[in-house]
């Protein structure tokens, strides 16, 4: 709980820092070993690199960026620039050479933290650097030499300088926390951008401290909770819901080697909490029921019955014979039930042990909290993670809001929905169904653009461009994206998202885009899960010897057949996929085809598979749209 004397969550880190100075406060990979760095020690650093900077000259409201994967030294640089009262600016390391130039140039930068000599040379390659930029901080490996209109030094070398220059300026730490104030800007945090050009939301220190404060009166976290960190710390929901969260309520924040460690990290570092997004659970869904289509007859027999037990709740039992009195078949019936459900309650107890526990396992084994953010999350997988024990619990927000605006908690889930508003957060639709937001989580406006502000806001409401329902207890359910809702030429609007989420249950599927816009019919691109490939080979005994061979084997054909089919059924005819095209290679991010958060980039996906689109709608073809 924040005190009252705290505005800001710097406020709150350096409070944590004297009151919490022997517990952990981040776990992380030394020679192959996780070791933990204590409240003191965080602090210690970031008043080195405060006194570091200072020496630069960097002073309040200096603009420094942050180009790295997230570490330890990425959250102490963070810490540092907004102690100094610097506005931080954090640029994802999967970006292009070009892309990063355009975010140090439209975002005045004059310093930058680099991971490593990759990630510098996107600034020193460039043929014109940027003009502002001064200052280069590379946190591993050796440092080039220095330019003449650029200083380039190591992280090393930059704690060295502050620790001299704090022998004599002894009250620029408390100095400069001091004269950080709630309204001034924290962060220019540039969106993701799944259509066009990303806009720079400028978050101040009330919008992020506010958010902490609803969550932390939401959420059940304590200081024995410790997360396990794997999502980019440049996007705003694993910044305030991960490093921001873990400040105001003393959680340990361990950092994952790496997203493809996961797994491994997770059980080495037992978290009680992940900070999630749709994609990482259904990857973890597809991989156990791949697992589990491998294993012998009696193993797969006893895991379905573990899960189909879920399935069916003990029925009330009403029977009772005609002779007997009311009060004896009522009696009678009350046994029944009792009967009934000790006998289910040992069943689950038993599926819990045999099955369900294993499962747990593989997550570290104490996890009580799933958290999942920045895209919806399939009701299939949903209902995998609730059957195993394990709560997913989903919220909602967007950059502009400072990441969470709503959540689901444990006392009060409701699947399908985001959960409800946070505390002083405003919600309410407006006539055509978009999600209008107000409250002091939202930001003021974008950097050095006042036409997107403009067009932004509604009478002080934010316009979120997603379609909503609000239910009468105040749960809220996203729809779709409003710009993305497809409207075929026989006028039926149709919500593409909704029907990818289906797809995200079918195993063989890795991911899909829906198309259809003034077309008579839907479509769609698939995406295939290269690990279930391998394990329908192996269940129809197909030889190969590359993956890639599989792709068009008709009895793969069959089974995304039978996947669309599926999906199909629960749609109404208008949304049905009449055709659909299998891509050779799945989304990633380094091809620009998924956001850092694992969301399919719409328009850039669209336009580079136009003519598959293309392909799937020959003139000729009219009798397809009546079927």
């Amino acid at each position: 709980m924040a005190s009252k004397t705290e505005k800001t969550i710097i406020d709150v880190f350096w409070r944590r820092v004297e009151s919490d100075s022997e517990r952990p406060a981040i776990l992380h990979k030394v020679q192959g070993i996780y070791q933990p760095i204590i409240w003191r020690e965080h602090g210690r650093v970031i008043e080195l690199a405060m006194g570091g900077l200072a020496k630069l000259g960097i002073s309040k409201e200096a603009h420094l960026a942050i180009l790295s994967q997230p570490s330890p030294k990425w959250s102490w640089a963070d810490l540092a620039i907004l102690s100094m009262g610097g506005v931080s600016i954090p640029i994802y390391p999967t970006l292009n050479a070009p892309e990063v130039d355009f975010l140090i140039k439209h975002s005045d930068a004059v310093a930058i933290f680099v991971e490593n000599d990759l990630q510098l040379r996107k600034i020193l390659e460039r043929p014109s650097p940027p003009e502002k930029l001064k200052f280069a901080v590379i946190f591993e490996g050796e440092a080039p030499p220095s330019t003449d209109k650029l200083k380039i030094l190591k992280w090393d070398e930059l704690l060295k300088d502050g620790e001299i220059y704090l022998l004599s300026q002894k009250n620029l730490v408390q100095e400069s926390i001091a004269a950080v104030t709630p309204d001034m800007v924290a962060s220019i945090v540039y969106t993701s951008g799944t259509t066009g050009i990303p806009k720079g939301v400028m978050l101040s220190h009330n919008n992020i401290y506010s958010v902490c404060v609803a969550i932390g009166e939401r959420m059940d976290f304590s200081k024995n909770d410790l997360t396990l960190s794997f999502l980019p710390l440049s996007h705003v929901y694993e910044r305030v819901g991960g490093q921001f969260l873990s400040v105001f309520s003393g959680i340990t924040m361990a950092f994952a080697e790496s997203i493809e460690a996961v797994p491994r990290n997770m059980i080495e570092t037992h978290p009680t909490i992940i900070n999630g997004v749709p994609r990482f659970y259904e990857k973890a869904y597809q991989r156990i029921q791949s697992e589990v289509k491998n294993l012998p007859k009696t193993q797969q027999l006893l895991i379905n019955w573990a899960f189909n037990l879920n399935k069916k709740a003990p029925n009330q039992t009403t029977e009772a014979t005609e002779s007997m009195s009311a009060r004896s078949q009522q009696k009678n019936a009350e046994v029944k039930n009792a009967i009934t459900k000790q006998l289910h309650a040992a069943e689950l107890r038993a599926a819990d042990r045999l099955v369900f526990s294993k499962i747990r396992r593989r997550f570290g084994g104490r996890l009580r909290m799933l958290m999942s953010g920045a895209a919806p999350l399939p009701p299939e997988v949903q209902r995998f993670f609730d059957t195993i024990g394990l709560k997913v619990l989903e919220g909602y927000g967007l950059t502009e809001t400072s990441a969470p605006l709503a959540c689901n908690n444990l006392e009060s889930n409701r699947p399908g929905t985001v959960g409800q508003a946070l505390s002083g957060v405003e919600v309410k639709l407006a006539e055509d169904g978009e999600l209008l937001v107000r409250g002091p989580n939202v930001f003021k406006q974008y950097y050095k653009n006042p036409e997107a502000t403009a067009e932004a806001f509604a009478d002080g409401w934010f316009k979120t461009g997603d379609i909503a329902a609000i239910d009468s207890d105040g749960f809220i359910s996203i729809k779709d994206r409003k710009k993305d809702i497809i409207i075929t030429a026989g006028g039926k609007h149709v919500a593409p998202q909704y029907i990818e989420n289906l797809f995200k249950g079918e195993a063989i599927v890795s991911h899909c885009l829906v198309y259809g816009d003034r077309r008579k019919f839907i479509t769609c691109l698939l995406t295939l899960n290269r690990e279930m490939l391998k394990t329908v080979a192996n269940r129809h005994k197909l030889t190969y010897k590359e993956v890639d061979e599989l792709y068009h084997h008709p009895l793969i054909k069959d089974e995304v057949d039978a996947a669309v089919g599926r999906i199909n059924q629960s749609l109404a005819t208008f949304e049905r996929i009449k055709r659909y095209e299998i891509l050779p290679n799945d989304f990633t991010v380094e091809d620009e085809e998924l956001t850092p958060t694992f969301k399919v980039k719409r328009k850039h996906v669209t336009a580079k598979y136009q003519v598959v689109l293309d392909s799937m709608y020959p003139e000729e073809d009219v009798e397809l749209e009546k079927i």
